[in-house]
């Protein structure tokens, strides 16, 4: 095969499989990027993995490479028709929404049958400007990733001027202990050492350092704990 004639099939393999891509990305739905789920995007993924390589790969007949890029199609179809009427495997297929935070207490129980760590729980915090999980009434994993936050009412700025109270004493949380271990430089910013963090342990029945998810010290001053027996 002469290099013009090698990039012309090429050329038509690509047309093939862009519009094959592009009639079953269609018959698939049009659900937003933002509401996709693990499963979908993963499904996402192989399938544009399929159509990159039947479009390129010459030792791979473009017919298999439709017929593969079809079967992954229509299987999708079929399940989302089927969660789409039974709820029972709708949430099989794409997992539930996990209670994370309920009134300010972490339930880390879910967090581990998400596999969701601390430190992403307090980074998503951050994003939605909350740097105190005890603000925090409800927070909701969603099948997404994302988190949904109710904030409690107290800490509604407007609420809080409207009735002309005085404002709770807010500021960013320290984070103390990350995963059973103790961040010693914030220790240092706060100009506590271990011996004093150990002591607020004891005070609050903790023996062991490794029981702790996440400990940190609040505007108040007040340590807010998470154990990883909760």
């Amino acid at each position: 095969m002469t290099t013009l004639n090698g990039h012309l099939y090429l050329a038509f393999r690509s047309i093939i499989t862009y519009f094959v891509l592009l009639g079953f990305t269609r018959a698939m739905g049009r659900k937003q990027i933002s509401q996709l789920t693990f499963f979908d995007y993963t499904v996402g993924i192989t399938i544009g993995s399929i159509a990159g390589v039947a479009a390129v790969d010459r030792s791979l007949k473009i017919s298999d490479g439709v017929i593969s890029i079809a079967i992954w199609s229509l299987l999708t179809i079929i399940i989302s028709e089927i969660t789409f009427k039974n709820i029972n495997i709708r949430l099989l297929v794409d997992s539930e929404p996990l209670l994370i935070i309920d009134k300010g207490k972490v339930i880390y129980k879910n967090m581990k049958k998400a596999k969701y760590n601390i430190g992403d729980l307090l980074m998503q915090l951050r994003n939605k400007d909350i740097f105190n999980i005890t603000e925090v009434e409800i927070a909701i994993l969603e099948p997404d990733g994302k988190l949904s936050v109710l904030k409690k009412s107290e800490f509604n700025s407007v609420t809080v001027g409207d009735m002309k109270l005085a404002a709770p004493k807010v500021g960013m949380m320290v984070d103390l202990i990350l995963d059973g271990n103790i961040l010693s430089s914030h220790l240092s910013l706060i100009k506590k050492d271990e011996a004093w963090l150990t002591s607020q342990l004891k005070a609050r029945n903790i023996k062991d350092i490794k029981t702790v998810v996440f400990a940190g010290l609040q505007a108040d001053g007040q340590i807010y704990i998470v154990k990883n027996n909760a």
